[in-house]
């Protein structure tokens, strides 16, 4: 009786596991009405001394710097070419966060700051 039980508690627990996988890659593959293509995004250079700039600028109106506790700790409005000035920020690792004019998130990428 406790091997069947057993047995069946496992192939549950596999199947929903095995949903859980299909549904959750299903779901990146879905595309909403009125998405964007991806641009390609950068920030350069990394690691960062002073100034961080970004790859495909256009598409950009935001830049948010968080620290990894998720405190924001600056923000710019950008332009096509604009550098960003991160000198005054402490040594460590940051998450740049860029957002199109519609304040969505386009990409977050990790930065370095030497």
């Amino acid at each position: 009786m406790k091997q069947t039980l057993l047995l069946s508690f496992f192939f549950l627990l596999s199947l929903s596991v095995a949903y859980s996988q299909t549904s959750f890659s299903s779901r990146l593959t879905l595309k909403k009405p009125g998405d964007t293509e991806k641009v390609d995004l950068q920030v350069y250079p990394n690691p960062a001394t002073d100034y961080i700039s970004v790859t495909n600028g256009e598409s950009v109106a935001k830049v948010m710097v968080f620290n990894l506790v998720g405190r924001q700790m600056k923000a710019f409005d950008t332009a096509e070419g604009d550098k960003f000035f991160v000198g005054d920020l402490p040594r460590g690792m940051y998450l740049v966060q860029l957002l199109s004019a519609k304040e969505q998130i386009l990409t977050t990428q990790r930065v370095n700051k030497r």
